[in-house]
């Protein structure tokens, strides 16, 4: 397949993916109260990506020519079952470099994962 390019025939080598739209603050950063207050409906569970979809998508971009994968949210952290997705995510051909945007409180229980 052809590399994906922006508008101004760039190659796009990198790919956000948000894992979760919940978070457990709500920092001005990314949950200002006047969008996110008591009131807000965050996405139900079977509205998200499953981890095979981001899996797919994932080496779909990478068959495209994106090398690096950022994993975002909300927090991804909260998402049951992240190191499982990251260590599929690891295993695709092409990947070279996998991030993850964090506020780091449930890092130290995470991490060794």
């Amino acid at each position: 397949m052809d590399a994906i390019v922006d508008k101004f025939g760039r190659p796009i080598r990198d790919l956000r993916i948000s894992v979760t739209d919940r978070c457990n603050f709500r920092c001005t950063y990314c949950m200002p109260k006047e969008v996110f207050g008591n009131d807000y409906v965050f996405l139900p569970k079977e509205e998200l990506l499953t981890f095979e979809e981001v899996e797919r998508l994932a080496r779909l971009f990478a068959s495209l020519g994106v090398k690096k994968l950022r994993l975002t949210g909300g927090e991804p952290l909260l998402r049951k079952g992240l190191p499982d997705l990251i260590e599929k995510l690891i295993s695709i051909e092409g990947i070279e470099d996998i991030g993850l945007t964090t506020n780091a409180v449930l890092l130290g229980s995470l991490a060794p994962k």
